[in-house]
């Protein structure tokens, strides 16, 4: 009786209302009887996924630092850029942390910083010619330095770290630290995230 009771139910629910399709009629049903069964997907998604574009956050990250140099870092001093470092798992060799360093390496070039692609040597004594920028020079001579970072899985979001420090003294001169999403780019960066995900993992058909 009770489970004819039950069925009466779900029909008076799923019955067709003004302007409802039949198509939304039969996912109601399906909606109500998998209620009443107890027979609801055992996993579902939980948020929207954030699709952030993880070039124009690695840029504003870039603009942060860039901020802090102009009054730390002489003009054309070179900075050298190093691979961001997995601070889990140092051995890790996923090309998130080559093309994180290399977008923000990219911007702070945009903004007018030197980017050399060999590690500076230590400044030394400059060899100076008559001439404005010369002169400039010997009074602030360009200090080499190296951007680093590093990064840490940290479940939906990814925590970088990135800094410039000098090559004489190990001086920072700048740092910032920001979030990126995983999403879809972050997961072709990271395959040990490929694993992972948000869409259903078990789903019973009506």
């Amino acid at each position: 009786m009770k489970r004819w009771a039950a069925w009466t139910l779900a029909l008076v629910l799923a019955t067709p209302a003004a302007g409802c399709t039949w198509r939304e009629t039969k996912q109601d049903f399906r909606d109500t009887k998998n209620s009443l069964l107890g027979t609801d997907p055992t996993t579902r998604r939980l948020y929207e996924e954030d699709d952030s574009s993880i070039i124009e956050l690695n840029y504003k990250a870039a603009d942060k630092l860039h901020a802090t140099l102009r009054g730390s870092l002489p003009a054309g001093s070179p900075i050298s850029m190093e691979r961001f470092a997995n601070d889990a798992d140092p051995s890790d060799k996923a090309p998130f942390g080559r093309v994180v360093a290399g977008q923000v390496a990219a911007r702070l070039a945009q903004t007018g910083h030197r980017i050399s692609a060999k590690a500076p040597a230590p400044a030394g004594r400059q060899v100076v010619s008559q001439n404005a920028t010369a002169v400039e020079e010997e009074k602030n001579p360009p200090r080499p330095s190296v951007l680093a970072g590093s990064y840490v899985l940290a479940g939906d979001v990814i925590l970088v770290h990135a800094r410039v420090v000098t090559v004489d003294d190990d001086t920072e001169l700048a740092a910032y630290d920001w979030t990126l999403p995983v999403n879809k780019s972050t997961r072709e960066l990271l395959p040990q995230l490929k694993q992972g995900g948000f869409t259903p993992s078990v789903k019973n058909a009506f």
